[in-house]
């Protein structure tokens, strides 16, 4: 199939995530990144220990968590440049452990969830967040943690 023929994705609908405790998830996704379930989806969660659907405020982003012990590869959810300096000060106040990182052309915040998950949230806007972080050296994921 050439790349003419191939259909085109609208985005990422939602991520699974396995989680330790789906209810602990379900208050750590609000609190720490503002995530609430999704109602009209909720009835898929038979067992109490998932499918539970949460989705961000924009309602762009949503997330399917299930009760597991299997760890997930994570989640890289975008951001601006501002926001991108927004969410790092949010993790600093919620005393959340983050690890800075300067790729050259964007800048990648590493956290955890309560279950042990590693997530990125990543910028594109390099220069206006090279201007806040000038010191972070261009390298790997351990370039600067907090």
């Amino acid at each position: 199939m050439s790349n003419k023929t191939k259909p085109i994705l609208s985005g990422i609908d939602h991520c699974h995530i396995n989680v330790n405790n789906l209810s602990n998830a379900v208050a750590w996704y609000e609190k720490v990144l503002g995530f609430k379930v999704v109602e009209e989806l909720a009835f898929w969660d038979e067992t109490g220990k998932g499918p539970l659907t949460l989705q961000d405020q924009n309602t762009t982003t949503r997330l399917a968590l299930f009760e597991g012990q299997v760890r997930s590869k994570g989640i890289a959810f975008g951001a601006t440049g501002e926001q991108f300096i927004a969410w790092l000060a949010h993790f600093k106040s919620m005393d959340i452990k983050t690890v800075l990182a300067d790729h050259g052309v964007t800048f990648s915040i590493y956290f955890k969830d309560e279950s042990g998950n590693s997530h990125e949230i990543t910028s594109h806007d390099y220069e206006h967040i090279k201007m806040f972080y000038p010191s972070v050296e261009q390298g790997s994921h351990s370039a600067k943690k907090s």
